[in-house]
């Protein structure tokens, strides 16, 4: 889990800083529905980059140059302590998470019980629709409870609080959440950020994505309403502003993060429509795509003249465990490798060479290689050769060139 955390950050993170930086220009321009729809590049960011893609293109050829790593006690020392810490330091951290949304999710399941049944028909803008609706006095905003079979509930006060014509566009607002099917996407988003819940960055997109849902949710609401519409929408958001939020886990509220910048943000919208086209719109996605397939393409690929002029380079590479014994008894040593790779990238039929000095390091080399990953290719390779020496820390003066090599790489 460390390893593939390892890989994904560096494009998480660009993705999140180019969403971030040009959140405000695209909201403005091409409208919150195009800004809410680029956040899935997020999730993209986290797939995208460990799958490899097959280099079809390479020249695979029998006995490969042989490739020499570095294995030292110390490394193993530092490295067998710190990666658990690190993964249940981050399972610690995510579980925590979910337990907490759970928690206060089984909490307004239970609240339900104190709710009542209102008949659809005094509310004519949900007569097609198969949502159900409650009312209850613990909520001064109408929301959508539940992810899968999602529930309306609306303040007892519904009609004191507000008059026909918000009563109307309240409702139509949370109907697009629900035909959108907006609180599965939230349950799913909560998940990414249980999953990076270390980043700071993962915890503003989080807030940016939720805040696009509501906006955009107000952009299709008022797309063909007129100026007396929009400003009685205006008020019913200031009205709901002024309540207490609601608990909940999986909800949807009305004045959902209605502090005062989102306010004024909302508000703002419904005065200015965006002014974008949809070819800017999709020349955009496009570009968006085009780059996270360039991330995944550069991270799992060489260009053909690597793959032409020099060894093939693991993309997955395991390190030897130093043996104990070879420790206490302040031995150093290397062991030479031939094996093939299948066009799948894996490794197989891995076999010794030669060894200095003989059955020392042989069992722990063979472990390692067996793990190792390489790009996948049409025809796989054969005869490879790789040499792993094993050095007591890197000051060591041993030298174990066995045979011809290239591309030294320290660890």
């Amino acid at each position: 889990m460390i390893e593939w955390l390892s890989n994904i950050i560096g494009p998480f993170t660009l993705c999140c800083c180019l969403l971030l930086a040009m959140r405000s220009l695209v909201v403005n321009k091409l409208g919150p529905s195009v800004s809410y729809i680029s956040w899935l590049l997020i999730p993209a960011s986290l797939i995208v980059p460990v799958i490899e893609l097959p280099n079809w293109f390479a020249l695979v050829n029998d006995g490969q140059s042989m490739q020499r790593y570095l294995t030292f006690s110390t490394d193993q020392n530092i490295g067998s302590w710190l990666a658990p810490i690190l993964q249940y330091a981050w399972a610690v951290g995510t579980f925590s998470l979910i337990g907490y949304w759970l928690v206060r999710h089984f909490l307004l399941i239970k609240v339900q019980r104190n709710w009542q049944t209102v008949e659809k028909s005094k509310l004519n803008e949900l007569q097609n629709s198969d949502l159900q609706v409650r009312k209850s006095d613990q909520v001064f905003s109408p929301m959508l409870v539940g992810v899968f079979k999602p529930k309306l509930v609306i303040p007892s006060e519904f009609d004191e609080l507000f008059s026909k014509e918000q009563q109307a566009l309240i409702l139509e607002h949370e109907l697009c959440h629900y035909r959108r099917g907006d609180l599965v996407w939230n349950a799913f988003a909560l998940m990414v950020l249980a999953i990076m819940w270390f980043h700071p960055l993962a915890w503003l997109a989080f807030s940016r994505f939720r805040r696009d849902q509501e906006l955009s949710c107000d952009q299709v609401v008022l797309a063909r309403k007129h100026t007396t519409s929009r400003i009685n929408y205006g008020k019913a958001l200031l009205v709901a502003a002024e309540t207490a939020p609601p608990l909940g886990f999986a909800q949807l509220s009305f004045k959902e993060y209605g502090d005062k910048h989102v306010m004024f943000e909302r508000i703002n919208l419904i005065k200015n429509k965006p002014t974008g086209s949809k070819l800017i719109t999709t020349a955009l996605l496009a570009g968006a795509v085009t780059l996270m397939s360039a991330i995944s393409y550069a991270g799992n690929t060489d260009d053909g003249a690597k793959h032409k002029t020099t060894a093939i380079v693991p993309v997955t590479r395991i390190e030897p465990i130093y043996p104990e014994k070879a420790v206490t008894d302040s031995l150093e040593g290397s062991v030479v490798l031939k094996f093939d790779i299948k066009p799948s990238g894996d490794v197989t039929n891995v076999t010794v060479v030669n060894a200095t000095p003989k059955k020392v390091f042989d069992k722990s080399a063979k472990i390692a290689l067996r793990q190792w990953k390489y790009n996948a290719s049409s025809a796989g390779s054969k005869n490879n050769l790789v040499q792993l020496d094993f050095l007591l820390s890197p000051e060591s003066k041993g030298k174990f060139k066995q045979v011809e090599q290239i591309a030294v790489v320290n660890h």
